[in-house]
């Protein structure tokens, strides 16, 4: 599990979308949360977007936990619900062992 609060925009995003590939190419899931995120811009959406294709190709499970600025943003961006979220950690956890039982 990743957690990330503060700001994500343009000066950090690339970072993160890094640092989360190289977390990805050591394990078989992968929680975001983001919930104490306070502002997400632009550059943080296409982040999480790379990270979801990039855990997708290596068959990682990947869900990130929203906080309001993310929802906010996923409203604007993923109207379309591309990217996989879930309401809590303990939700995600429980994705987890489904995805376990499934491999």
């Amino acid at each position: 599990m990743i957690s990330v609060d503060g700001e994500l925009d343009a000066a950090n995003a690339g970072q993160l979308a890094d640092y989360v590939q190289r977390c990805a190419g050591y394990c078989e899931w992968l929680v975001l949360d983001l919930k104490d995120l306070e502002f997400i811009g632009t550059a943080g959406f296409s982040a999480l977007k790379t990270i979801t294709d990039r855990c997708a190709e290596a068959t990682v499970y990947c869900t990130t936990v929203p906080g309001s600025a993310v929802a906010r943003l996923l409203r604007i961006c993923d109207p379309g619900k591309a990217l996989p979220t879930t309401t809590s950690v303990a939700e995600a956890l429980a994705g987890v062992q489904d995805f376990r039982q499934v491999r």
